[in-house]
């Protein structure tokens, strides 16, 4: 709901910006859905940091019933981690500064390798779960790489500041948060289908 808010918000005062009045600079920044210092940023952040610390969770839960994929786990707290901090610090975008091709390219072959690695974790998960966690990382790596691609005629046109640029934001955005919320909701579940048994083995070992 928070999300929709947000990408709401930022969609009605991009319109109102380039189609009826110009609206002042700090209003359009404190909800710009594409700047880092704005609320949909530090709610993007907010949702992938609890992403991390509910992986974390379940590596210690999975560390402590000596699971094999315990590690795969904790490699994914830190990635989540990762991309909290770079929410606010914007690492890919100085990465755009040193190499002559757009980040979201390197950002492609990163998650195709990560696919690649996380295979047999996700095979080991149950078949619903693995499911959805593909999905949600199809649609955050949708809006963070798709959309970014799609849009680097803008950048390239120096048409930054239009309407359909912006617009484009929005739906980029509205694809990153969309994917962590239901890929943190997919993990709830599956937390919440570990508690017992690991209270239980917990018990017996006291």
């Amino acid at each position: 709901m928070l999300c929709a808010s947000l990408i709401t918000v930022h969609v009605v005062l991009t319109v109102i910006h380039y189609e009826i009045s110009e609206l002042p600079w700090l209003v359009r920044e404190l909800f710009d859905v594409d700047e880092e210092e704005s609320i949909p940023t530090w709610f993007s952040s907010a949702i992938l940091l609890l992403a991390s610390l509910t992986l974390l969770y379940l590596y210690h839960v999975k560390k402590m019933i000596q699971d094999k994929y315990q590690y795969a786990w904790l490699g994914l707290a830190l990635g989540f981690l990762f991309m909290s901090v770079d929410e606010v610090a914007g690492f890919h975008e100085t990465v755009n500064s040193v190499i002559s091709y757009s980040w979201a390219i390197l950002g492609l072959i990163v998650a195709t390798v990560i696919f690649g690695i996380y295979s047999r974790f996700l095979w080991s998960l149950p078949a619903s779960i693995a499911a959805r966690f593909i999905l949600a990382g199809a649609i955050f790596v949708g809006g963070a790489v798709g959309v970014e691609l799609a849009t680097e005629p803008y950048l390239y046109n120096d048409e930054l500041d239009t309407l359909g640029y912006n617009l484009w934001t929005a739906v980029e955005e509205a694809m990153e948060m969309g994917g962590v919320i239901y890929f943190l909701s997919v993990l709830s579940q599956y937390a919440s289908s570990l508690v017992k048994p690991t209270l239980s083995l917990e018990l017996r070992s006291t």
